[in-house]
């Protein structure tokens, strides 16, 4: 039987190529640059305002609606970088894919403050979805310009789509878990 496809070892060894490349991309290029300082201080910074203006006895609750976005940005990010929707020419670390900052620092402590914030079901939706076009259409612009990001395919409504989405999810599932613990 002819294979005209690659085995498990190629693919093995072509990652490995292409893990090599990366970190000398990142060595050479990336670290300790301003670039790379100014992605620590994105990382580092959004958590310490939030923990300095959040709401300690909501502490718990908004860190678990943060959690739950950044596994939702996690995954999209990887599954998006895979795939080429986009790509990160400079990054924080290179061995941590995707973008560290944005996807457990940035968006995730913005949107907790937001959910913090709207306690209806209404002010929330209003409140996320015109953070959801900030973050989409200003925030990844500059993410874009700085050359932290690069679209491929993909499209910045897609994102705005994206971080509404996560936003209604992830309180939705908070308000669930809520309501079947005051019923038991």
């Amino acid at each position: 039987m002819n294979n005209s496809y690659p085995s498990y070892d190629e693919v093995q060894n072509e990652r490995a190529h292409l893990s090599e490349l990366s970190y000398q991309h990142w060595i050479h290029d990336d670290f300790l640059t301003w670039k790379w300082w100014l992605l620590l201080v994105l990382s580092i910074l959004p958590w310490i305002i939030w923990w300095k203006f959040t709401d300690k006895t909501r502490r718990q609750e908004s860190l678990l609606y943060g959690t739950l976005i950044t596994i939702f940005a996690i995954a999209l990010d990887n599954v998006g970088t895979e795939l080429l929707w986009w790509g990160y020419p400079d990054k924080l670390f290179q061995m941590i894919p995707p973008l560290f900052p944005a996807d457990i620092s940035l968006v995730p402590t913005s949107m907790m403050m937001i959910y913090q914030l709207c306690s209806s079901w209404r002010t929330f939706l209003i409140s996320n979805t015109v953070f959801a076009a900030f973050l989409a259409f200003v925030g990844e612009p500059i993410f874009i310009w700085l050359d932290y990001y690069e679209l491929n395919s993909w499209k910045l409504v897609y994102s705005f789509l994206f971080y509404i989405i996560a936003g209604v999810l992830a309180k939705w599932i908070i308000q669930q878990t809520a309501d079947r613990k005051v019923q038991s």
